[in-house]
């Protein structure tokens, strides 16, 4: 079941002797030796649209920092989270699992104790794990594996110009309302930390809250872009064209309903003002890196953490099977590595983040690992995945959507009213096109829902 490759990788500061196997999910063991551990900065984007970057064909936002870190190193454009919906995605990511692995389902579950955590692996293998940013799991950084952090948002009252942030290891007490806006004060501790002095090999994880609702610019950036100059995205639409959707969920109150194109070009112009405020941030973690003489030892990851719909089939928020709600942005930068294109199209989840950070730093993987590391991947060696499954679980608001992805097809199904989608990716890329139930399509509607059906009752989400 296992085939062994062994490989050399040469850093600037260490010599590496790789050893992995692919084990039968494509997930990558490794072993590896060092005299000086190489670091980790890991940049997390909220509610990021898949296509609100330049690197991602946007003509219209300017995101030069992101686009020169994807010429430097690989852009995944087919990167997705596994549960579309805030706290499920950041315990896959952290977790390298899927949410009925982990535990975390939806909102206000708790990571199972027997769960991988990328900081604690980290923090075992002798790193310095720092958290700065959005928290939205159970506990806190430091009760998760950091052992170092800076001002962390960890709930409350939610503006991008008056987050009340907590200390690294503070309580309540010491809860204060930042005096600018959110990504500017993340970076700003950012950058004090890898300006700093450290005595160990760390890894950084910068959580941005951007761009979670509320739409407003930073100053300096709220005449950017003129809704005038922003289109509506192809697959606009005033509702969504199912049953299974509930307006009332938070996300969807942010504009009225049903959606009109006046709104959706507003709120487009502030949200892409807000990203492009957020890669300038990014370039200053950048140039901290460079200057702080740690650009040749560290890998840098951009990923968002879920999706955002921004009008797409008359949807705000996040929580759709649609492209818009499951794809992410993802963006990895070794330092030293080749890599064979600046653009890979392999199916690719956030669960492979774990993993992929676990391989370059020489961190043994565990067993219960779900993702695999994308490093191959960066060599141009193609990580065999066929497929990924997905889930939005939410029965209080009768809301329950699993969903199974191919390269080519998507096939959904909204388990509370038994509506069920069918889409051709290829010819149909903004899913305008529902197949299901079609003659023509019978034999992959009935192989999809099988295999999703297999998927269902192999984990505790039947």
């Amino acid at each position: 079941m296992h085939s062994p490759l062994t490989f050399s990788l040469s850093l600037s500061l260490s010599v590496w002797l790789v050893v992995t196997t692919s084990a039968a999910f494509g997930a990558t063991r490794s072993l590896a030796v060092s005299t000086s551990k190489p670091n980790v900065v890991l940049l997390l984007s909220d509610d990021h649209n898949y296509h609100a970057l330049g690197c991602a064909g946007n003509g219209i936002l300017r995101t030069p920092n992101l686009d020169r870190l994807a010429a430097n190193g690989v852009y995944f454009d087919r990167c997705f989270t596994p549960n579309p919906i805030c706290t499920p995605s950041r315990a896959c990511l952290y977790t390298g699992q899927d949410s009925w692995s982990n535990g975390v389902t939806f909102n206000g579950k708790a990571i199972n104790p027997d769960s991988p955590l990328l900081p604690r692996l980290l923090a075992d293998a002798g790193y310095e794990t720092c958290f700065i940013g959005k928290w939205h799991n159970d506990g806190k950084p430091w009760t998760r594996g950091y052992t170092t952090g800076e001002r962390c948002w960890a709930g409350g009252r939610f503006d991008h110009f008056e987050l009340a942030l907590t200390p690294f290891g503070g309580g309540p007490e010491s809860r204060q309302t930042a005096k600018d806006y959110s990504s500017t004060v993340f970076t700003d501790d950012a950058v004090k930390y890898l300006t700093g002095d450290r005595q160990r090999p760390f890894c950084m994880v910068l959580a941005y809250t951007v761009g979670h609702d509320v739409f407003r610019a930073p100053p300096g950036y709220e005449d950017r872009y003129s809704p005038d100059d922003v289109p509506v995205p192809p697959n606009f639409m005033g509702k969504p064209p199912f049953e299974q959707f509930n307006p009332k969920i938070r996300d969807e109150t942010v504009l009225p309903f049903p959606r009109t194109k006046k709104d959706i070009r507003e709120a487009t112009a502030e949200y892409y003002a807000m990203f492009e405020h957020l890669d300038a941030q990014i370039g200053r973690i950048l140039a901290a890196l460079k200057e702080s003489k740690l650009e040749e030892n560290t890998l840098v990851i951009f990923a968002s953490v879920k999706g955002m719909s921004m009008g797409s089939h008359g949807i705000i928020g996040k929580q759709t099977m649609y492209e818009e709600g499951i794809r992410t942005s993802l963006i990895v930068r070794h330092p030293t590595l080749k890599p064979t294109t600046h653009k890979c199209s392999e199916l690719v989840s956030t669960m492979d983040i774990l993993p992929t950070i676990c391989e370059f730093t020489g961190v043994k993987i565990p067993a219960s690992v779900e993702g695999q590391s994308l490093l191959g991947l960066y060599r141009g060696i193609r990580n065999g995945r066929e497929r990924l499954f997905f889930s939005y679980h939410d029965p209080r608001r009768s809301t329950v959507t699993r969903a199974v992805r191919t390269r080519r097809h998507k096939l959904v199904d909204h388990l509370v009213t038994g509506e069920r989608q069918l889409f051709d990716l290829s010819a149909d890329p903004y899913e305008l096109r529902n197949l299901a139930g079609l003659p023509k399509s019978k034999d992959i509607e009935t192989e999809l829902s099988q295999e999703l059906l297999r998927w269902r009752q192999g984990s505790a989400g039947k």
